[in-house]
């Protein structure tokens, strides 16, 4: 038999969610069936797995300890592969319940089919090498990424470290209630053009599936979503132009598309970049990566929040970044 006592960290959610992070590998059929059985009960009585868990709840198991190991899986509780080696530099906020990450080029913040890096593989095994989150609390969560980079964009990704990290800063992230900006080195506009007004940009987007890849319009077609992105000018360059980027709606490559289409392709970006802008800086300054950044995000005032309330967090410009603005004679000193 095995006995969990809930944590504090661990309230607030279902029991038959619990369960199926504890037990991760066991099919939903098994556990319900357990429930049902009262193999699996919840202070010593029946349980249908609806049940909030409250901080003290006794959940038993009236399981084989063969079963428990089998069901819970190799990784509940082991660092993931390439683990330990995310540079502790690149923490920009931590507390108990949150961790903030400067996320470097080429680095996936989810895994996928290519078998590379991930921010979600290594966090685990980070903070387990750190004792930045105690063994005791993986039994039943995992710390994971709650917003997404492409593999190729730096800067700020918001981790949970605990369930109630995890659910702040995925409401906060779903409701839109922080506002994340962005640093970009864009194409400046055609000779004769005039450079663009600070302000809010609209354009409706249908996304190539086959190609990954989005298809901007001017007016609402049958399967599009409308993108709405913010642009202030910071500073222009010899070439190219620093750009701050708001997002009011989230769409897939939203950024780098809505440059594209407004004449101002993001620099080094291989998708929807200027191939002559992108192989000047492949030979000048060695960069092969679109130049974006996730650079700030600003937290409402909201007690809801708890200490991240009215927070404003950075990322430091990585030195790719750094070194094409250099070469473009754009001083970032003052620029907030």
């Amino acid at each position: 038999m095995t006995e969990l006592i809930v944590k504090k960290e661990e309230s607030g959610q279902r029991l038959d969610k619990f369960l199926k992070k504890y037990l991760r590998e066991a099919p939903d059929s098994f556990l319900y069936k357990m429930l049902r059985k009262k193999n699996i009960t919840l202070n010593g009585k029946k349980s249908q797995g609806r049940e909030a868990l409250a901080e003290g709840d006794v959940i038993r198991l009236f399981l084989s300890d063969e079963t428990v190991e089998k069901f819970r899986g190799t990784g509940s509780v082991q660092p993931a592969a390439g683990t330990g080696k995310v540079p502790e530099p690149q923490v920009v906020f931590e507390n108990a319940a949150v961790l903030f990450y400067n996320k470097p080029a080429g680095l996936l913040v989810q895994p996928d089919a290519s078998g590379a890096p991930s921010i979600a593989q290594q966090l685990q095994g980070w903070l387990l090498a750190r004792k930045g989150i105690d063994r005791e609390l993986l039994r039943a969560q995992r710390p994971a990424p709650v917003n997404r980079l492409d593999r190729n964009t730096t800067g700020l990704v918001l981790c949970g470290k605990t369930l109630q990290g995890l659910q702040l800063l995925s409401q906060a992230v779903r409701e839109r209630s922080v506002q994340k900006k962005y640093l970009v080195l864009a194409g400046k506009l055609p000779v004769g053009e005039k450079m663009l007004q600070d302000g809010i940009y609209k354009a409706f987007a249908v996304k190539d599936e086959k190609h990954n890849r989005m298809q901007l319009f001017g007016s609402e077609q049958e399967g599009s979503v409308m993108m709405l992105t913010e642009i202030r000018t910071l500073a222009e360059g010899d070439s190219l132009n620093l750009l701050e980027i708001g997002l009011i709606t989230g769409r897939t490559h939203q950024i780098r598309a809505h440059l594209r289409y407004l004449g101002m392709p993001v620099a080094g970006d291989p998708k929807y970049g200027d191939p002559e802008v992108n192989e000047k800086l492949k030979k000048t300054c060695g960069v092969r990566r679109q130049l974006l950044h996730a650079a700030a995000i600003l937290f409402p005032e909201d007690e809801a929040l708890g200490e991240l309330s009215g927070m404003v967090q950075k990322a430091p410009l990585p030195d790719d970044f750094l070194k094409v603005l250099q070469k473009e004679h754009i001083d970032t000193a003052g620029i907030d």
